[in-house]
C-alpha cells in the first residue's frame, strides 16, 4: 500500500473508531447510569497520539501513547488503540477496535467509564470493557470486573469477576440532595 493510502486507511480507522465507539447510546435510558454516553455523529472527530503505526500485512492501524479521541462532548483516553480492518473495494472495513491501558471514556453530566481495556466488535455492535471497571455518574459508582454493552438493544451488564471467579459487583448510590434542606 502506498504511504498516502496507508494514511488514508489510518485516518478512516480513526474516524470509524470514534464514530462507532462513541456515536451510539450505551443505554436505552436517557440520563441513566450510562445514558450520557452519546455523541452527535455529525460533529468532527479529533484523534491525537504520540505515534501512529500502520501494518498493512496485519490490517491494523495502532495509535500509541497518550491517545485522545474527541467527538463533541464525548472524550476517550487510552495508552493504545488498535483498529483491525479488512481491505474492501476502494476502502477499509473495520472489524474490531481495541483500546488498552488506562482506558477512560467521559461524557457530560460528570459520567465516566474506566477499565484496563476495551473492545468494540463492529459486526455485533458490542462493547466489552474489563479489569477493574468503574462506572461513575456524579457520586454514584458501580465497580466490577467486566462491562458488556449491546449498542443495538441498549442492554448493559456488569460482572463481578472474570473466568468464574468469586468477585462481586459493587454499587454505591447517593440519594438526591434535598433542596428544602438548604
Amino acid at each position: 500500500m502506498q504511504p498516502k493510502t496507508a494514511f488514508g486507511a489510518a485516518a478512516a480507522s480513526a474516524l470509524l473508531l470514534a464514530g462507532l465507539l462513541l456515536g451510539h447510546p450505551a443505554s436505552a435510558q436517557e440520563g441513566g447510569m450510562l445514558g450520557g454516553f452519546r455523541s452527535d455523529p455529525g460533529k468532527p472527530i479529533e484523534v491525537e497520539a504520540d505515534a501512529l503505526e500502520v501494518q498493512d500485512g496485519d490490517n491494523t492501524a495502532t495509535f500509541i501513547g497518550n491517545v485522545r479521541v474527541v467527538q463533541g462532548d464525548i472524550r476517550m483516553k487510552a495508552d493504545r488503540i488498535t483498529v483491525f480492518y479488512s481491505s474492501a473495494q476502494g476502502g477499509s472495513r473495520i472489524g474490531k477496535i481495541a483500546a488498552s491501558g488506562n482506558v477512560l471514556v467521559s461524557a457530560p453530566d460528570n459520567q465516566t467509564a474506566s477499565g484496563d481495556w476495551a473492545n468494540y466488535l463492529v459486526a455485533t455492535r458490542q462493547i466489552e470493557m474489563g479489569n477493574s471497571v468503574v462506572l461513575r455518574q456524579g457520586e454514584n459508582v458501580i465497580r466490577g470486573s467486566r462491562l458488556t454493552v449491546d449498542l443495538a438493544s441498549g442492554h448493559a451488564r456488569v460482572s463481578g469477576s472474570e473466568n468464574g471467579g468469586t468477585g462481586r459487583v459493587k454499587g454505591l448510590f447517593q440519594p438526591p440532595s434535598d433542596p428544602s434542606a438548604e
